[in-house]
């Protein structure tokens, strides 16, 4: 699995951005995209199944550095992570970066900057599909246009967005994604946090609204 991530992400952004292309929408850049993933079925024991799920979150410690993306390579590269996830798989695998969001008896729920994983053991009691990928796109969206303002600063120029998408506008999306709501489950609250928390997406919304401040007041 963490062979095939590594090798198929430039192809995932590459698509990405013809996709967005096809609706007059060029890329600005190429920021890390979130990665979610939803899983059905764990064919392990009980008591490798958490550990499992973490390895998800953080595939890349079943990786060297030079792991090659060449396809040519995948099937040596897939045994060397295969060993190595057994060894973890039995001696356990935690992170200090990775946020436990299930619940007991309904959901197996993690995240961290790498990927969210989520596993639903009580389906009618559990978080639904469309709510885990619309959390992790809204915050997705919010990641991407943080990271366009400060990199437009430090290329020395001013951030350029519509008067509709300013400082105001970012202010209301930080509120959105970081607020309590009177109705929100508190799975989902914490679904949302941990992602939100993981993402380091706070600290870019604030930079991003104090540089379109400045560019405001320049």
């Amino acid at each position: 699995m963490t062979v095939w991530r590594r090798q198929s992400y430039p192809v995932n952004i590459e698509q990405a951005a013809v996709g967005l292309a096809s609706y007059d929408c060029p890329t600005l850049s190429e920021p890390y995209v979130l990665s979610a993933y939803w899983v059905e079925q764990i064919p392990l024991d009980i008591a490798r199944r958490g550990c499992a799920l973490r390895l998800l979150t953080i595939p890349r410690v079943m990786t060297s550095r030079d792991t090659p993306h060449a396809i040519a390579e995948y099937d040596s590269e897939r045994h060397r992570a295969a060993v190595v996830e057994q060894a973890l798989l039995r001696e356990g695998f935690d992170h200090p970066e990775i946020v436990d969001f299930g619940v007991l008896g309904i959901s197996s729920a993690y995240a961290s900057w790498s990927g969210v994983v989520y596993h639903p053991t009580a389906t009618a009691r559990a978080l639904t599909e469309n709510e885990l990928f619309a959390c992790e796109l809204s915050v997705q969206a919010a990641w991407s246009y943080s990271d366009y303002v400060p990199a437009e600063v430090e290329a020395d120029r001013d951030p350029v967005v519509s008067d509709t998408c300013g400082w105001r506008y970012l202010r209301g999306v930080k509120s959105r994604l970081m607020t309590e709501r009177p109705q929100e489950t508190s799975q989902h609250r914490a679904m949302r946090e941990a992602i939100v928390s993981t993402s380091g997406l706070a600290r870019r919304l604030n930079q991003a609204l104090g540089a379109l401040k400045d560019c405001e007041r320049t």
